[in-house]
């Protein structure tokens, strides 16, 4: 990438595109914590100025590594994988430090445990008990989800002066999916018209749950962990703490659009409604979406009015396929069969360019159009059929890249559920707490189920579930890349 065509004043400083976007990264959550603070003071909270203090140092920090460093003239795609990467851990350590330097968290692992599940929007959470925490922190925990649903990194590429051909893999490293696309010609353009719909989108949430009654601090606050499909909420009984049908009907169909895709959204919006509505995708999420609520809702205890175990098995199956996480009945009282519905879809996530998390639909579809093409060709050894989405043909390298992903997938979760189980858990904790880590979805099955919280595992094994966070919201191969990268590295100039 050149960006020398640029003006001086865009290519000041040392030139490390890690200190130029880190920098604007920590400014980003200096200025979240900040507004935490000033929405404590409205709130008569006790942290108010630990927040603004915070925030404003958060800030002054990251204003000066981005202020005195620029983009490089040349990138690598190793380098943008390892920016991406220890930018997140850059703003996950910031955004721990709200916890501890208010008291409500005070253990390091804890706080950095909250501030993980917060930007990754899983929703696990070791806040307890969560009401009685200071108004400020609540709304803190609900900003991490918002900044970290459609990515801080998308953000900076928005507010980034130059950014050349390297933003769009930037905005390729850190999306939650397999496709990256441009909207406009300029990259940057692109990542301001996806924060663009996801603005409007909150804006118009909260207001319709301001409108079936919760106060504007809930409204706005839900409105955050939902769209992002989040599923913080400053009440321990989540969404069922206000008791209303119309507020669970409205989380239900914001839920089910957070989980499709911003990009087809807004290419609706411009009068291009095709695309959306002959995305094969879409076609297969409503069909998951119906076919597992319907189940649920067959499944299970028949007592209760109709009309509310309706609505229970339909929000249920839209948190958990979204991935949003929010709860409004213990679905780990569902029967066994409801249950492992439910651990199969935790992983999978939903459509491709949405803010959930998983391994995503679109992966799925590819994986099944692949293994059909394979089971064809042990009776027509000859037969040349391609890969199929709908009626997109993928690439047979990017198919290959697809089903290597899902192989990595599977032992990402697989391992993961193995050392958890280590440490003492039984088996259905140890995979759904595996399952809604690397989902990014917040409550499992078991001992982590919706009524309990990730306090339950040891240090160790919640050690793991950050590690299946980062790796479900980053996807597999810019973590493995980077990492690989940095250890290795030192070890070839040892060697020069």
């Amino acid at each position: 990438m050149d960006i020398s065509r640029y003006p001086a004043r865009w290519r000041r400083g040392r030139p490390t595109i890690l200190g130029h976007v880190t920098g604007l990264t920590l400014a980003v959550c200096g200025v979240g914590v900040a507004i935490s603070g000033v929405v404590d003071a409205i709130e008569s909270g006790p942290d108010t100025w630990s927040l603004l203090i915070l925030g404003g140092i958060e800030m002054a920090i990251g204003v000066f590594l981005w202020r005195y460093t620029s983009m490089p003239e040349h990138l690598r795609v190793v380098d943008i994988f390892t920016t991406v990467m220890l930018s997140w851990l850059t703003l996950a350590l910031a955004g721990a430090a709200p916890y501890i330097v208010t008291g409500w968290l005070r253990q390091p692992d804890l706080a950095l445990f909250e501030s993980i599940a917060g930007f990754t929007t899983t929703g696990a959470t070791v806040l307890r008990p969560i009401e009685g925490t200071s108004p400020g922190i609540l709304f803190w925990r609900a900003m991490t989800q918002w900044i970290g649903g459609m990515g801080v990194i998308v953000l900076v590429v928005a507010v980034l002066p130059a950014v050349g051909s390297g933003g769009m893999s930037l905005l390729q490293a850190e999306a939650p999916g397999p496709t990256g696309e441009r909207l406009t010609p300029r990259v940057r353009h692109t990542a301001r018209r996806l924060w663009g719909v996801y603005v409007g989108f909150t804006i118009v949430l909260a207001a319709a749950y301001g409108i079936a009654g919760m106060g504007l601090y809930d409204a706005v606050a839900h409105s955050f962990t939902t769209v992002s499909t989040g599923g913080f909420s400053p009440y321990n009984a989540s969404l069922g703490h206000f008791d209303s049908a119309s507020i669970e009907w409205i989380a239900i169909v914001a839920m089910l659009l957070a989980g499709g895709s911003f990009t087809l959204y807004f290419r609706a919006l411009r009068g291009n409604v095709k695309p959306l509505l002959r995305s094969s995708e879409l076609h297969f999420y409503l069909v998951v979406v119906l076919l597992a609520s319907t189940y649920a809702f067959v499944a299970n205890d028949a007592s209760g009015p109709v009309s509310e175990r309706l609505r229970d098995a339909v929000f249920s199956v839209a948190a958990i396929v979204s991935t949003t996480g929010y709860a409004t009945t213990d679905f780990g009282l569902w029967s066994q069969g409801s249950q492992a519905m439910l651990l199969l879809l935790m992983p999978i996530g939903a459509m491709a360019g949405s803010t959930a998390g998983g391994v995503k639909l679109l992966r799925v579809l590819a994986v099944a159009s692949f293994a059909h093409r394979e089971a064809l060709r042990q009776l027509h050894p000859r037969l040349v059929r391609p890969v199929r989405v709908g009626g997109a043909i993928l690439p047979d390298r990017v198919a290959n890249r697809v089903v290597a992903f899902m192989v990595l997938a599977l032992a990402v979760f697989g391992g993961g559920a193995v050392l958890i189980a280590m440490t003492g858990p039984d088996m259905i904790t140890s995979f759904s707490a595996a399952a809604t880590s690397f989902g990014n979805v917040g409550p499992g099955l078991g001992a982590v189920g919706p009524t309990s919280d990730f306090l339950v595992l040891s240090r160790f094994a919640r050690l793991v579930t950050m590690a299946q966070m980062l790796l479900g919201r980053l996807e597999i191969y810019p973590v493995i890349l980077s990492l690989s990268f940095i250890v290795l590295r030192p070890r070839r100039h040892t060697r020069a």
